[in-house]
């Protein structure tokens, strides 16, 4: 299932329509992408609890090359899922 096809069934299953589940979509989108800049933790119960999680600096080798590179340390967006929506799985 694709994103219009996400937005497609919350619309014909609540009876709001597309437009208005879509621009809920992007906001809510915009607010969890924000909140995980600031390096805060969302929690939506009974669904999972996104966070961040630095990723080290580690040594990679190009496979065409065989030249050695560093990427870089960064921050990585991560996903744990409750126990309620694992058990419904």
């Amino acid at each position: 299932m694709n994103k219009k096809m996400f937005i497609t069934k919350i619309a014909c299953t609540s009876g709001i329509s597309k437009t208005t589940v879509a621009e809920v979509f992007k906001y809510a989108q915009k607010l969890l992408i924000d909140a995980l800049q600031k390096g805060e933790e969302v929690n939506l119960s009974g669904f999972g609890k996104f966070y961040t999680r630095q990723r080290n600096q580690r040594e990679f080798i190009s496979f065409q090359t065989g030249e050695k590179f560093l990427a870089p340390q960064k921050l990585v967006p991560m996903l744990k899922f409750s126990k309620k929506f694992v058990e419904k799985f």
